[in-house]
């Protein structure tokens, strides 16, 4: 005779109750420290990504002067926060129906403002460093051999007071280069100039 067998229970595969807290809690402690790393990592990005746009403008700019023998302009629009770049085919220095407007304009985005170190708010007196002393005038004029008026620059600040600028250094030839602000020397440095790189907050 055969015995009567118990039917055997099977065990389900899952997580338990606990099992699933500790995974929410480690997932929570990862997501707690790199969120704001991740965030700043953005505000970086987008201050160095309108930096060089500006640059590009400023090299557009200069390229069309010598292309139309004709001077060019990039300026600073505060009602639109914007920079934008033009042959001044007229000749009389300022936008004009008969000039050339340049594509590619370069709108400020949202993390970013057009502030230099020291002011107060954005469009401060030291956003614009050299160009902001002419009437109607917020930027450099290229000439059609292709050097710049006059040093000067454009700075930038991010959410977590970083400052970067983009600068004519060399009129004659109209070399643009984009500088870093140290806090503790307070000057504008380029990326490893007198050993001093970068450093982001």
């Amino acid at each position: 005779m055969r015995s009567a067998r118990r039917p055997t229970l099977k065990r389900q595969s899952g997580f338990t109750l606990i099992e699933t807290l500790v995974v929410l809690a480690v997932v929570g402690i990862l997501v707690l420290i790199t969120v704001p790393a991740f965030l700043g990592m953005l505000n970086r990005y987008k201050l160095t990504g309108t930096s060089r746009e500006v640059v590009s403008l400023l090299q557009a700019a200069r390229m069309e002067a010598i292309k139309f023998n004709a001077p060019s302009q990039v300026n600073y629009d505060s009602t639109s926060n914007t920079f934008i770049a033009f042959v001044d085919l007229d000749r009389d220095n300022a936008l004009s129906a008969s000039d050339r407007i340049l594509a590619g304009n370069v709108r400020i985005p949202a993390k970013v403002e057009f502030w230099g170190p020291g002011d107060g708010a954005a469009n401060g007196v030291n956003a614009i460093d050299g160009w902001d002393d002419a009437p109607a005038r917020l930027g450099p004029i290229f000439s059609p051999d292709g050097s710049a008026d006059r040093v000067g620059a454009f700075r930038f600040k991010d959410t977590s007071n970083n400052f970067l600028e983009v600068r004519i250094e060399t009129p004659a030839t109209g070399r643009i280069a984009m500088r870093k602000y140290d806090r503790d020397d307070l000057v504008f440095y380029l990326n490893g100039e007198d050993n001093h790189k970068w450093v982001w907050y």
